[in-house]
């Protein structure tokens, strides 16, 4: 808070000097940012990093990957690289890994690579697959006929 300049008298530093850090980049193993139970939110979020809703949101939620916790709920549009849902979601959920528990009450579209749905899960909507089976090129076994015209 002071600092001695060359003549021996003490001056105030300037305290926007102290102030000016710099947020250290997200780390991959770092915890979730979590909705609390009693949280209620009303718009989108979006983070690259990972979301565990207990709360309520009122919006969409974009992030690596998104927790739905037993009493959370989202009603809004969900996209992440995975989506684990134990609460509620009613909305589309697009992501590459979506796992709904034996608890969760989803009632929304999903748009996947890998779906996995545990017995006793309410599930109502519509699953398309976001990366298409490869299909095999058929050869033709003859050769086409030819059809004469009448003359």
């Amino acid at each position: 808070m002071f600092a001695k300049n060359n003549s021996g008298s003490q001056t105030a530093k300037s305290s926007t000097q102290d102030v000016t850090r710099k947020s250290a980049p997200r780390n991959a193993a770092t915890a979730p940012s979590i909705l609390g139970h009693d949280l209620v939110v009303t718009g989108d979020i979006k983070t690259d990093g990972d979301i565990q809703i207990d709360g309520r949101l009122e919006g969409n939620a974009h992030a690596s990957r998104l927790t739905v916790g037993e009493q959370g709920v989202v009603n809004g549009n969900v996209d992440a690289d995975a989506v684990h849902v134990r609460g509620k979601v009613n909305g589309n959920i697009q992501a590459s890994l979506v796992e709904i528990a034996e608890t969760a009450d989803v009632r929304a579209d999903i748009i996947q690579d890998q779906l996995t749905v545990a017995n006793g899960a309410f599930f109502e909507g519509k699953c398309t697959r976001r990366k298409k089976q490869p299909t095999a090129a058929v050869a033709p076994t003859s050769k086409p006929v030819e059809t004469k015209k009448p003359a």
